[in-house]
């Protein structure tokens, strides 16, 4: 089974401009003429996607702290929440991220592609232990990110330059 994997993170993987709608860096939509954004499909037992989403759970209390007392360098709180509707999974990105009651809330920064009823700047709600990656950027540098780096790490030298210049972070070894 295959599921969708948005990771619209890689803006460079395609020539396009960032959608006018979303100006997160790391929920960025590639958005090129005539054409749907980028997005990226992931079977769901690709060992190092596993892997980084494991990493990213095993991790989320550094988030919530991070999150309840944010430093005055740090920015862009976003969780990644997996969407399921009829077999489909969809994974977007929640940008205002907020944590209260246990739960992260926060706004779908994506257009979703395969979950209908569900549309970019929605308010919902996911568990810690249900998201599949989180991420800030403190001082310039992305911290978590987890599936970010994975699909950065298969860029070419050039592409991970011009990534972090467009993004405005940098991404360095976890």
């Amino acid at each position: 089974m295959k599921y969708q994997l948005l990771i619209l993170v890689l803006p460079l993987l395609a020539i396009g401009c960032a959608s006018p709608h979303s100006t997160h860096p790391l929920a960025r939509e590639v958005i090129r003429p005539g054409a749907e954004p980028e997005y990226f499909t992931v079977s769901d037992d690709d060992a190092a996607m596993v892997q980084a989403v494991k990493q990213a759970r095993k991790t989320v209390p550094t988030f919530i702290d991070a999150l309840r007392h944010p430093r005055s360098t740090q920015r862009k709180f976003e969780v990644k929440k997996p969407f399921v509707k009829d077999g489909a999974v969809e994974h977007m990105w929640l940008s205002d991220v907020t944590f209260s009651g246990g739960r992260f809330h926060g706004k779908v920064d994506n257009h979703p592609r395969k979950i209908p009823g569900v549309k970019m700047g929605d308010r919902v709600s996911v568990n810690p232990n249900e998201i599949t990656d989180w991420a800030f950027v403190d001082k310039g540098t992305l911290v978590g990110g987890y599936t970010i780096r994975l699909l950065f790490s298969d860029l070419s030298a050039e592409r991970k330059v011009a990534f972090e210049k467009e993004a405005k972070f940098h991404i360095t070894n976890p």
